[in-house]
């Protein structure tokens, strides 16, 4: 599937892209700066050059897609005017996206908030639609609520159109203005881990490569009108959050008086979102897509050595690690651990998983029947958690002995001085399957 994506290099849009194109799937990006380009590029994604503000040119792009999936938001329009600012500037874009993709049947994929259905008194399902806005929720969060029942609107235009509610928290090693880089910012400013009265309120949240996973599932096989829940840990009480950057931190936890004075005293600009309770179920998104999230919950993932790098050891070079590895010899096999998977383009010949030394012995064995594989050079660089190789390769036909240049990038995961696994992606993976398939 041709996918069109905005927000493509943002915290969620730069995991989204990959996994499209793991699953082999073309994705184009929008960019409106040169360093943006370039960052979808090393993504392994073709690029459009525009902004937001152009309305004919993402009509164009959406047209000229398979599917389309929307992460961005004009976050320069914040300071001045707010979330009524942001919604009222989306709004736009949703009604050029329902011209471009009318009657099509054409997937539409548009984030949402997990609170956009309000505080019902018990978890909020995928059937809770969100709440209408007024004039009275100008500079509210609820003003953006708008754009989700647009999206939802669309299905009755015939665009497949959904929207992914996204958890309250979205956590990962590249998570640097998120909920919890916030929360623990404030904690170290204070002294102490502050949490609302009692602090039974609930948060959610998600690893950031699960909801990759969820926006690729929507736009494959989601019903038109549909919610989806990108929440893993379905409620974790606020208290449960601040006595874990406490205790990570060594400072005391305290419960901040949930009045008008005390509440903002601490939590500032955040007051109003940390008193909310944010109950959600991820039944229905699981059932009905298949939705599986693998990666670590909320607490776990706090020991990454990303959220508190002071007091995480890190007892192995990983790129040096990786280095070793790529460097081959006897010992390389040795470094994979049992439990690791190596990932390939489902489209590929050598399509899908391979498990543990054995798999990767497998996997690049089935890779030099059809072509050799040479390296005419390589970078590896830390990305966020994972350590990444960059190839500069070349494929030659074992059937034609015809070459073909190719960019390779491999997100390898590489912990304790082993490698478990990594997720391969090629710039071009039609044109590396031509080769082997046809010669």
């Amino acid at each position: 599937m041709r996918v069109f994506v905005t927000g493509g290099t943002g915290h969620s849009g730069s995991f989204i892209v990959p996994e499209l194109i793991a699953a082999g799937h073309e994705v184009t990006g929008l960019a409106r700066s040169d360093t943006a380009a370039a960052a979808l590029t090393a993504l392994g994604a073709t690029v459009r050059r525009g902004g937001l503000e152009d309305l004919d040119e993402l009509k164009e792009a959406a047209a000229d897609a398979d599917g389309v999936i929307h992460v961005a938001h004009r976050q320069d329009l914040l300071p001045t005017g707010g979330m009524s600012a942001v919604a009222a500037a989306e709004l736009p874009i949703m009604h050029a996206y329902g011209e471009a993709l009318a009657g099509t049947g054409k997937p539409l994929v548009v984030a949402g908030s997990i609170g956009s259905p309000g505080n019902l008194g018990r978890p909020i399902v995928e059937d809770d639609p969100a709440l209408p806005s007024g004039d009275e929720h100008q500079g509210t969060l609820r003003a953006r609520n708008a754009v989700e029942r647009a999206v939802i609107d669309l299905a009755e235009r015939g665009v497949r159109s959904s929207v992914v509610r996204i958890a309250n928290i979205v956590h990962d090693t590249t998570d640097d203005a998120g909920f919890l880089p916030l929360l623990i910012a404030l904690a170290k400013e204070k002294g102490f881990a502050g949490h609302p009265g009692d602090g039974t309120n609930l948060w959610n949240a998600v690893h950031v490569r699960d909801l990759a996973s969820l926006f690729r599932l929507a736009l494959e096989k989601g019903p038109a009108g549909s919610y989806w829940h990108a929440v893993e840990d379905e409620g974790v009480s606020f208290r449960e959050i601040a006595e874990a950057i406490g205790s990570r931190l060594d400072l005391p936890v305290v419960s901040i008086p949930a009045d008008e004075l005390m509440t903002p005293g601490y939590f500032g600009f955040l007051a109003n979102v940390a008193t909310q309770s944010y109950p959600a179920s991820n039944l229905i998104t699981r059932r009905t897509l298949g939705w599986e999230p693998s990666r670590p919950g909320l607490l776990a993932d706090l020991d990454n050595g990303h959220y508190f790098p002071a007091v995480t050891a890190q007892v192995h070079d990983d790129v040096a690690t990786l280095e070793d590895f790529v460097r081959g010899g006897e010992g390389a096999l040795a470094m994979v651990d049992e439990n690791a998977v190596w990932r390939e383009a489902e489209s590929l010949p050598w399509g899908g998983e391979w498990r543990g030394p054995d798999g990767f012995a497998r996997l690049t064995r089935e890779i030099d029947v059809l072509a050799e594989l040479t390296a005419r050079g390589h970078e590896i660089v830390r990305a966020g958690d994972v350590v990444e190789l960059r190839l500069d390769a070349v494929f030659t036909s074992r059937k034609s002995g015809r070459q073909l240049p190719m960019k390779v990038v491999e997100h390898y995961r590489v912990r304790g001085g082993k490698i478990y696994g990594a997720d391969a992606f090629y710039k071009d993976t039609q044109a590396v399957n031509d080769l082997v398939v046809n010669g």
